[in-house]
């Protein structure tokens, strides 16, 4: 619960993971880490956990708890065409007023 966001290389298992294996007629097989999936989802639970790596994953979920960015720039194929992901990280304390020396 202290954990705003988590960088990752790679996603954990089941979250914008689907890669194209090489080879013909092969279907889309998740190529994510179950460790991580279990770290993030059991351990960690941050609000926004970003990575890349697999790039046909691009884009955002959510499994209500954490929001899962895929934010890989760049296609299976090495062109950078994907647009970059921004996001707002709430803050989790209202804004304090200072407190004056010697108060």
């Amino acid at each position: 619960d202290d954990v705003d966001v988590l960088l990752t290389h790679g996603p954990p298992r089941g979250h914008l993971d689907l890669a194209v294996p090489r080879g013909f007629g092969m279907g889309r097989k998740h190529a994510g880490c179950e460790h991580l999936l279990h770290a993030v989802t059991q351990r960690v639970r941050p609000a926004f956990h970003v990575f890349g790596h697999i790039h046909e994953g691009y884009g955002t979920e959510t499994d209500g708890a954490t929001t899962f960015i895929n934010a890989a720039s760049c296609t299976v194929r090495g062109q950078c065409t994907q647009p970059p992901i921004v996001f707002d990280v709430p803050a989790r304390h209202p804004t304090r007023e200072p407190v004056e020396a010697g108060a």
